[in-house]
């Protein structure tokens, strides 16, 4: 004989028209969202007032129902399989969505992607499988700028050195965040400087004061900064301000397309863990901690901006 046994979780938010992750304890199944605001409304709108999702369905998937065009009622219910509900059982464990064709990345400044990715401002992506611009794969970049489902503007990738645009590859969006802060990011670029600007291929979130290690391997130019400490003088989203004299050193480059077909290693900021020091006074901001969660993804699909949503987390268990 068997008992069922059922939790429920709720709360509220405001969309700001952002992918948010909401906490919740392991082994939530199902999720669900009523868009409060627009109760009654009989406009000629069509915002989202419906989306729920289950854990057995993949990733970034919902079923939502959207308000009918002048009438207070709903539209029938229709699915998503992009920008939907993601479960996440554990923030720190790596999960990707379904890979994108990518049609071509451009050289410029902040190179941009071509393809029908359904990534917004803010995703992370990553690259892989280019043909051509092989530098650029196997980076993780944060993305500055879209044109819904044709172009994403990967912000801190300068490819504008670069001997030829990419002509294809791939395109995965990666949903988590790393289980550990502060957090080992990619460098794509190095300035030479009395005091060395570092940046990085998404938005890093260290702060003044933490200690870093640079590692460049060989292929990347600027082998000097190899090994060396740094503290952060300054951030910026995309970049860190060391206090590492880089003036005299080799120009930091991306390797040839051609040296990417071998094989190479990335460059690297890595945090060094409790090691900031006077006069940032606070010596445990950047000690190392696990930051990883469990909970759910809500994508930009089931939301509509500006709008007060009561969510509703069920839990079903039979003992």
């Amino acid at each position: 004989m068997s008992t069922p046994v059922h939790a429920m979780m709720t709360g509220s938010f405001t969309s700001d028209g952002l992918a948010r992750f909401i906490s919740l304890p392991a082994g939530y199944d199902s999720f669900e969202m009523i868009n409060i605001t627009d109760i009654g409304d009989a406009g000629a709108t069509t915002q989202v007032m419906r989306a729920k999702g289950y854990s057995s369905l993949p990733a970034a998937s919902a079923y939502l129902n959207l308000k009918t065009n002048g009438a207070a009622t709903l539209a029938i219910e229709s699915m998503i399989t992009t920008a939907g509900f993601t479960f996440v059982a554990d923030s720190g464990a790596e999960i990707l969505t379904a890979p994108i064709a990518i049609t071509g990345i451009s050289q410029a400044a902040s190179a941009v992607a071509s393809s029908a990715s359904p990534a917004v401002v803010g995703d992370v992506v990553r690259i892989y499988g280019t043909t051509a611009q092989l530098q650029s794969s196997g980076f993780d970049y944060t993305v500055t700028a879209v044109n819904p489902g044709v172009t994403q503007t990967l912000g801190y990738l300068n490819s504008s050195a670069f001997a030829a645009a990419a002509t294809a590859g791939w395109m995965r969006i990666v949903v988590n965040a790393p289980r550990f802060y502060p957090r080992t990011r990619q460098i794509t670029a190095i300035t030479q400087a009395a005091s060395a600007v570092v940046t990085m291929s998404v938005a890093h979130g260290f702060t003044v004061g933490q200690v870093v290690r640079v590692m460049v391997p060989a292929g990347w130019g600027m082998i000097e900064i190899n090994g060396k400490l740094g503290t952060i003088t300054a951030a910026t989203a995309s970049t860190i301000t060391l206090d590492i004299n880089s003036t005299a050193m080799t120009a930091f480059a991306h390797p040839t397309s051609a040296q990417a077909a071998v094989g190479i290693v990335l460059p690297l900021i890595v945090p060094v863990g409790e090691a900031a020091k006077s006069p940032y006074e606070n010596l445990v901001d950047d000690a190392s901690y696990n930051a990883s969660a469990t909970g759910i993804i809500v994508g930009t699909g089931v939301q509509t901006t500006g709008k007060l949503y009561q969510w509703i987390a069920r839990r079903g268990l039979s003992v």
